[in-house]
């Protein structure tokens, strides 16, 4: 009888120790993973959470799709390959408003931006010089290009 109530002091304490490793170990909720990477084919999620950008790259580790954000606003940036640097696509936000842009492999661009004071549609070539833009801005609707010279060639409304 002597050995039993030993071997249950025994199991007592150790069932205590556990029980209080298990009350520690579950108080900090900021637990990090593990390190390294990890590939998996299907993922489904209800609700997700990302405290940093997220970024989608190809098979071969280059950079596709960014989705970012800081105190200025977000941003979501389709890329092209690592051949055609230039190309992509972008959307982005902010407290001033928001922009829609393309970039073309050869330097054109194109881009649609709202913000507190109107918005425009520009349209500029692949050399970089000139450009056309229509736009409304305080209310008054405005026509303009931009010449290879930088000069202001034709302007309507304002």
């Amino acid at each position: 009888m002597l050995r039993l109530r030993e071997k249950l002091k025994y199991m007592a304490l150790g069932g205590l120790i556990v029980l209080i490793g298990f009350v520690f170990g579950n108080m900090n909720k900021n637990t990090e993973a593990e390190s390294g990477s990890e590939t998996t084919d299907e993922l489904s999620v209800r609700k997700l959470t990302v405290l940093e950008d997220i970024t989608v790259v190809a098979d071969n580790g280059e950079r596709r799709v960014v989705i970012s954000w800081d105190e200025n606003g977000g941003r979501v940036s389709c890329l092209g390959p690592e051949d055609m640097p230039a190309v992509g696509a972008g959307l982005s936000i902010g407290e001033m408003g928001g922009v829609v842009g393309v970039r073309g492999k050869k330097g054109g661009s194109a881009s649609l931006t709202l913000g507190k004071e109107g918005g425009r549609v520009s349209v500029f070539p692949v050399t970089g010089k000139g450009g056309a833009a229509l736009g409304i801005i305080e209310g008054d609707g405005v026509v303009f290009t931009i010449d290879r010279f930088g000069k202001q060639a034709h302007s309507l409304g304002r």
